[in-house]
């Protein structure tokens, strides 16, 4: 038993409530190192000496290239608890507690891991609308226009602004409901003079060439009468150089009541946005600052009901703003969802206290590297995406937006070569995987491009590719139609050099996905499946009988089987 691999922590993301009953454990082993781990559990208090221990089996739910995870949910009576694990290998019993390793378990209970309480205040609450989302990004400016004339085709420059507007989305409503799109983020829509609009003028004024404050209102409602949420991108990070805090701290120094609003040291050496001096970088633990940003994001959820913020450069600003952003929305409106962008992991930032979600750009970088680069094979690929997934709370993870590309990185089908049946295949992927679908706009229609400014090319709806769209239509129809794609666990299934299988897991519905993306034939069996009812993607030939499913694949082929879950 490989001791030093073990690994738990109380009170994290290995130890935490999903209500005021149930509490979810997990610990990390060295890979096929352990063949069973039980969880040892009682209550703190119990008046007797030794206390009743209940014991329950930890499934193996996660294997990445190095750790195995175990995971389990119990629902005991009382709430203040303690525990440990009993440890298994081939030769020896050890018992893991506050990460020492015993021969017995100690008989003092406190020397137990503890979850001391599961508090009311701490538990985190996720709304079904989320995970039942399909996100759809538009860059305001490239989207649509009521009169598109020649110069909307013409090359982007960093420069060039091409006239997108919001009546322009309010006219292509209809594509995106028929689509299956149900809600829409919009990059940022304040005062700015760039066409990107990530360097602020005036957070509370829509910016001219996309329209007015009435116009937004009638986008919000025409969006929500169709079920379409409203998601907008906030810049807190920084603003403009010409935003009148930032204007008035330059002209009048310290004097000036915006000082303290940005990090200044003189006129010309100020802390920035990456190095661009035009963007100067806000400082939130200024309580002006704070106050000024806090009542921003109350003001778009209060006065025009949008259904959420994604917050730009979320993870270079204070972890304590974030918290009390949260607070400050979530009293406005409590399925709002908060989404950061962070480009590493978020871990710090999804516990619960903070953000909803974040942009899974990890997601999209194993995605690039298996389907658009194959610089990994498929058991790389399942080891990542499972690190990946286990990162993050149970409750959590499922609610991360999950994207091939964005406004900030080259379009997945220029990575894939533009070979569009590579960028089908990640596409069944994040359709059917853990996590909200994000769609750049126009990737359904078959837009590439490199990286900024050629990934922000105008939408050309009288060039769209329908052979894609449709794919990515059946897709997401199918995804909104099952509560196992939406919200259900994931667990892997078979790994080959070919074929990949994984399940998708509720109390009522177990879908299974099944994708041949090698150069050969293989036969796929899969033993304790549950009756199969339908076959959601394309008509596939299989036998299931007594609980076995078996099916012929060829190169290219993509599977989805709705199940009834087999019986415990």
């Amino acid at each position: 038993m490989l001791k030093e691999a073990i690994y738990h922590k109380s009170d994290s993301t290995y130890a935490y409530p999903l209500n005021e009953k149930r509490l979810c454990i997990k610990l990390r082993t060295k890979k096929n190192d352990l063949k069973r781990v039980t969880l040892c559990y009682g209550d703190r208090y119990e008046p007797v000496s030794p206390i009743t221990i209940f014991e329950k089996d930890m499934d193996l739910t996660y294997r990445d290239e190095l750790f195995d995870y175990f995971e389990i949910i119990i629902e005991p009576d009382f709430n203040r608890i303690c525990y440990y694990f009993r440890l298994e290998d081939e030769n020896e019993v050890l018992i893991y507690s506050q990460r020492r390793f015993y021969e017995t378990p100690p008989m003092d209970r406190n020397r137990y891991f503890m979850f001391s309480c599961i508090c009311k205040g701490d538990l985190y609450e996720g709304h079904k609308w989320w995970t039942q989302s399909v996100f759809y990004q538009i860059f305001v400016d490239r989207f649509n226009k009521e009169k598109i004339d020649d110069n909307w085709f013409m090359d982007p420059t960093p420069e060039r602004i091409f006239g997108g507007n919001l009546k322009g989305i309010i006219d292509k409503l209809d594509y995106l409901e028929d689509l299956g799109v149900n809600c829409i983020y919009l990059t940022p829509i304040f005062e700015s003079k760039s066409n990107h609009k990530y360097d602020t003028l005036d957070y509370y004024k829509i910016d001219r060439g996309f329209g007015d404050e009435e116009t937004f209102r009638e986008l919000v409602e025409a969006c929500h009468s169709r079920g379409i949420r409203v998601v907008l991108d906030a810049v807190f990070n920084h603003t403009s150089s010409n935003f009148f805090a930032f204007r008035d701290a330059i002209e009048r120094g310290k004097e000036s009541p915006y000082f303290d609003w940005y990090f200044i040291k003189n006129r010309d050496e100020y802390k920035t946005f990456g190095y661009t001096k035009l963007m100067p970088k806000l400082n939130t633990a200024s309580e002006g600052t704070k106050r000024y940003l806090l009542d921003i994001g109350r003001y778009w959820v209060e006065k025009y009901d949008i259904d959420g913020w994604r917050l730009d450069v979320a993870n270079e600003i204070d972890h304590k703003f974030w918290r009390s952003f949260r607070e400050e929305i979530k009293r406005v409106k409590s399925d709002a969802i908060i989404i950061g962008e962070v480009w590493d992991g978020a871990e710090s930032y999804l516990q619960g206290d903070q953000f909803d979600s974040a942009m899974n750009y990890p997601f999209m970088y194993i995605l690039l590297e298996y389907f658009a680069k194959g610089s990994i094979d498929l058991q790389k690929f399942d080891w990542e995406i499972n690190n990946l997934f286990v990162r993050y709370r149970m409750d959590i993870r499922k609610n991360l937006l999950n994207l091939l590309d964005s406004h900030d990185t080259s379009r997945f089908l220029y990575e894939c070569g533009n070979d569009v049946e590579r960028l089908k295949s990640a596409v069944f992927y994040m359709m059917t995987t853990i996590g909200i679908p994000m769609i750049f706009y126009g990737d359904e229609a078959g837009i590439s491009g490199a990286n900024d400014p050629d990934c922000r090319r105008t939408m050309n709806f009288d060039n769209i590719n329908y052979d894609l769209h449709s794919f990515y239509k059946k897709l997401i129809k199918i995804r909104r139609g099952s509560s196992a794609l939406m919200e259900g666990e994931y667990r892997t299934v078979k790994v080959t050099d070919s074929l990949y299988a994984y399940r998708r897991v509720t109390e009522d519905e177990e879908v299974v996905c099944v994708f041949n993306n090698g150069d050969r034939e293989e036969e796929f069996i899969l033993e304790n499946c549950g009756k199969v009812v339908s076959e959601l993607l394309s008509e596939a030939k299989y036998i299931c009988d007594e609980g076995r499913l078996k099916l012929s694949t060829k190169p290219g082929d993509k599977y989805i089987f709705r199940c009834q879950p087999p019986e415990n």
